[in-house]
């Protein structure tokens, strides 16, 4: 018995050091043109093997997971602490840079300009998809994208044509001068791209404004997290117009809907704020005890001096 036992202590040992990542190494990837900064985390074994870091942790910093180490969102010089087992700590500088928050939109007048139009855009797809919102872009993150990215257009003769926007002007353009951070893409992890993940758009792209949906306005958006709150957003409302009676209402995209031949693309909905809180499914109710609610988010260009009563969810 006791051979046995010193054989399956020793085969523990053997493994560990195969097995188990003990070394680590940190390392910052900040660009100046990128609002994201990149940790890296290289953890091996004894042997020598890559291996994902156990207990892995940042802090001093507003970090998330993501391969191979974490993403962070800076606005201005910070220390940020990386912490993994066994015992292992760094600290790394994370430096300023005026890129980290790209310019929203400070002149009120443009930010309901911009508003307006992002909000005509977004219903005017309940009656057909334009034929500039390609098919591939076609679900809830991808309606905002294009929302958001089409009001910041010159709303010309060739773009009503491109957009086939055949509405009456909801008010004046957004200045050309102003937002133009934004008009290069979204923040992302590999800098400013025209394609974000929810899960970017509602990171870096706004800012949060607690879980009281009674504070929103036409253009605010809602998250939601099915699983918890620790899973990825995979869906996304906004506000638009309110109903004839004054009640606040939210449109989306319904995402594609089955799978393999019989897979259908999806449309745009319309619901009433007061519906959506007893829907049929709790996790798509937007109310605090809904763990699935991640909140109630507005776009940085709109935020101004917008606060953050609640940080952003992991």
């Amino acid at each position: 018995m006791n051979s046995r036992l010193y054989l399956g202590v020793g085969a523990v040992l053997a493994a560990s050091t195969v097995l188990v990542p003990i070394r680590h190494r940190a390392v910052l990837e900040a660009d100046p043109a990128n609002p994201v900064a990149r940790i890296r985390l290289d953890s091996r074994s004894l042997a020598g093997l890559r291996l994902p870091g156990w207990g892995v942790r940042v802090v001093g910093v507003q970090a998330w997971r993501g391969p191979e180490g974490f993403f962070l969102l800076a606005d201005g010089p910070a220390v940020a602490q990386v912490q993994a087992w066994p015992g292992f700590q760094q600290s790394l500088s994370i430096p300023a840079s005026g890129s980290r928050n790209p310019a929203g939109l400070p002149d009120e007048g443009d930010r309901e300009a911009f508003r307006s139009w992002f909000v005509a855009l977004l219903e005017q797809q309940v009656e057909a998809p334009s034929p500039a919102w390609e098919p591939a872009q076609r679900d809830c993150a991808g309606l905002l994208r294009f929302a958001f990215r089409e009001a910041l257009a010159p709303h010309t003769a060739e773009w009503r044509s491109r957009v086939a926007f055949n509405d009456s002007a909801p008010g004046q353009d957004p200045s050309p001068a102003l937002g133009a951070d934004w008009r290069q893409g979204f923040p992302t992890p590999d800098g400013p791209r025209p394609f974000a993940r929810g899960v970017f758009l509602r990171r870096l792209a706004c800012v949060p404004l607690g879980r009281d949906t009674a504070l929103a306005r036409p253009g605010d958006l809602v998250f939601f997290a099915r699983g918890g709150a620790r899973s990825q957003p995979d869906h996304a409302m906004a506000f638009v117009r309110p109903d004839v009676d004054g009640a606040p209402m939210l449109l989306y995209h319904t995402g594609p809907e089955g799978s393999g031949l019989t897979q259908k693309p999806g449309e745009v909905r319309r619901v009433r704020l007061d519906e959506l809180l007893h829907h049929p499914d709790p996790e798509f109710r937007p109310v605090p005890e809904n763990p699935s609610f991640l909140g109630l988010y507005r776009w940085r260009p709109l935020a101004g001096g917008a606060s953050e009563p609640f940080p952003p969810r992991s």
